[in-house]
């Protein structure tokens, strides 16, 4: 292990257990205080008797990992002290940093990791800035509500089904400007769908007349005639109702369309809205939960290294990209006159090459952004279970509410 001033406040010993082993002598005055010494060192659940018995433990398990634990290597330490018989800087030293240990294990200390915190609270304004482009959506789609509702009643152009064989779908923004727009596009890609599961149908068909067909590649062509059927025939169903719709029942098909994409759009941003707001208040519950006891961070220091981990793939990953982005340049054509006189112009890949630039950064910040969300929804989650006795909470706060009933009953 590194020695260096800080490990003490971290919590830290500065000697090498396997040393303070050795240094017991058969018959030494102060070979009692020093057996002692070792079994404070040693009541760690993470040392085994194999351990105990050779001496090779690592400094990184001998910390308590519970308030038993931390007692009794305080009352180790105390029968350690008591039988001292002859004055010994060494073990003075080295009693010294156990009782910090003691007391560090007992004190919180707050576990942040700021990289993380910073890359939520950018997740949290890219949520922010996407919720609005969503509710953005949410307006436009009920834009399309009023403008139904507004529509002019005009001749109904009805088209004939047998006529619209091959017609291709049409795409339009907003097919909801008129009755006639969209009764007429509505129409037509009905048709469009209508035509579309006839080929499926032929097409599956002509499979099935295949010889060698496995029984799997059978079940497969059947399943998808009788999918492609039954599509044919609602949308036959629909094509005939739009046939017989007046002006009324075309505005009622129409609303019910924008509706449904107004509910997509709405849910869309209730989505986006609700990380928002929950990473929003993840990040002080995450400051309350990564407040453990000095015995708890000790649990799970291992785990914290293979988090460390996720961590540091997540940062060279995102380094690598936002590296590669910078590493882009743009090309300039310079051309030399008869005169003299020089001129830059772009290769043509410019656009491209911008275009490369600022994916790359945007992936960089969503890799940094991804990676700090799951550590901290993971350290949070793992810091309520294991740095707060939820038992004795519970239980203080129904004796305050029985107190509190009990109270209103005797007024």
């Amino acid at each position: 292990m590194k020695k260096n001033a800080n490990r003490k406040e971290d919590g830290y010993i500065s000697f090498d257990p396997e040393e303070l082993k050795n240094t017991t002598q058969e018959g030494h005055p102060n070979d009692e205080a020093y057996e002692l010494l070792w079994k404070a060192t040693c009541v760690s659940s993470h040392i085994n008797d194999e351990a105990k018995e050779s001496g090779s433990v690592e400094s990184d398990d001998i910390y308590p990992t519970s308030t038993q634990e931390v007692d009794s290597m305080e009352e180790y330490l105390n029968q350690a002290e008591a039988a001292l018989k002859e004055p010994d800087q060494e073990f003075s030293a080295r009693i010294n940093e156990l009782r910090e240990v003691v007391q560090w294990s007992r004190k919180r200390h707050w576990k942040l990791n700021w990289r993380v915190v910073v890359g939520v609270i950018i997740s949290i304004f890219t949520l922010h800035m996407w919720a609005d482009s969503r509710q953005g959506d949410v307006n436009k789609a009920e834009e399309k509500l009023v403008l139904i509702k507004n529509w002019k009643e005009a001749p109904i152009k009805r088209l004939d089904l047998t006529s619209l064989e091959g017609q291709q779908y049409i795409y339009s923004e907003n097919p909801f400007t008129s009755m006639e727009v969209w009764y007429d596009r509505e129409q037509r890609n009905v048709a469009h769908y209508y035509y579309t599961a006839i080929r499926d149908i032929a097409y599956n068909e002509e499979e099935l007349k295949k010889p060698d067909l496995s029984d799997e590649l059978k079940d497969f062509y059947k399943g998808q005639i009788k999918k492609s059927k039954k599509k044919k025939e609602e949308l036959l169903e629909r094509f005939e109702d739009l046939q017989k719709a007046d002006f009324g029942d075309i505005q009622e098909m129409a609303t019910e369309a924008a509706e449904e994409i107004a509910d997509e759009k709405r849910s869309d941003a209730r989505f986006v809205k609700f990380w928002n707001i929950f990473f929003l208040l993840l990040i002080p519950l995450y400051i309350f939960a990564a407040r453990p006891h000095g015995y708890t961070i000790s649990r799970y220091r291992r785990e914290a290294d293979r988090l460390g981990w996720v961590e540091r793939i997540g940062l060279w990953l995102s380094g690598s990209l936002l590296t590669a982005g910078m590493g882009i340049g743009f090309v300039d054509i310079v051309t030399k006159w008869s005169d003299g006189s020089t001129t830059r112009s772009d290769d043509g890949t410019g656009p491209m090459r911008l275009a490369l630039k600022v994916g790359l950064f945007l992936a960089a910040v969503a890799v940094f952004c991804a990676v700090s969300c799951f550590l901290m929804l993971y350290a949070t989650i793992s810091g309520l279970i294991r740095n707060y006795n939820w038992t004795n909470i519970k239980n203080k706060v129904v004796d305050i509410s029985n107190t509190a009933a009990e109270q209103i009953r005797k007024k």
